[in-house]
């Protein structure tokens, strides 16, 4: 999921009104409003129009680029977007997630998302999922290996669940599923559409969110608890990927509520 860089920012989105009809739509299929940095960096670049999930397919043409907003996988949001894909199969659809599990990417790309998204993506990342989606070609093809890919990593991804703060080291996990490291890495990037890498970090910092937003453990202690070793490196991983420092988190997230 990467490519462009946002300083053209401007041009980019605008050549991406005229590629979807300049028509982008966000559909909320949360059961609460909550806050989504994806949302906020597209609305500020470009004419999102809001729409409830009840109305879009009324309004829509075929030639939209879809931003549907979930909280997880069993978000009734995928039964929107399967509906859609059947009336519109050339439409262009992201699921922007809340909580990533083991099962979001291959139950997205089973109803067929085009791309998946945190809701606390920065501009950065949301321009390289733009991108991908201006040049992506290939057909994705949704069948019985699908499912024979997940199933032979699910010894990896039920470690990773249940021990997301201890250290989860490759080899072990594709010990797990009787893989070797290098087939293993491949086999995860192709089923989960992230790298392991990726998807651990993603784990962790939902726990740190988590754990930030719900009691006044000390920074460190939320950083040990979700995996991380070092409170520095924590703090930079979490103002990379989220936006702000943890301490910035937990102000912001208690003056919400």
């Amino acid at each position: 999921m990467s490519c462009l860089y946002l300083r053209r920012n401007v041009g980019e989105l605008s050549a991406l009104a005229v590629m979807f009809g300049g028509n982008v739509i966000w559909v909320n299929c949360c059961y609460k409003a909550k806050y989504t940095s994806v949302k906020n960096n597209l609305v500020k670049y470009h004419n999102v129009s809001e729409v409830s999930p009840y109305e879009l397919l009324l309004t829509m043409t075929g030639y939209e680029l879809i931003f549907i907003e979930i909280e997880n996988s069993q978000s009734n949001g995928f039964k929107l977007l399967r509906i859609i894909k059947q009336r519109y199969p050339i439409v262009k659809i992201v699921v922007v997630y809340h909580e990533l599990d083991s099962e979001l990417a291959v139950v997205a790309l089973r109803a067929g998302a085009e791309d998946i998204l945190v809701a606390s993506a920065n501009r950065q990342k949301i321009d390289s999922c733009l991108s991908r989606l201006h040049t992506h070609k290939e057909e994705i093809v949704i069948g019985d290996d699908i499912s024979q890919r997940e199933r032979s990593i699910l010894p990896a991804l039920s470690i990773i669940d249940n021990d997301i703060s201890a250290p989860l080291r490759e080899e072990e996990l594709a010990k797990a599923c009787d893989f070797s490291a290098t087939y293993f890495s491949r086999l995860f990037h192709t089923t989960m559409g992230v790298t392991l890498k990726q998807y651990i970090i993603q784990k962790r910092l939902d726990l740190a969110c988590g754990l930030l937003s719900a009691d006044h453990e000390k920074i460190a202690s939320v950083a040990t608890s979700a995996g991380f070793k070092d409170v520095s490196y924590f703090s930079r991983v979490f103002k990379k990927h989220i936006g702000c420092s943890p301490g910035k988190f937990r102000s912001n997230n208690y003056k919400e509520s």
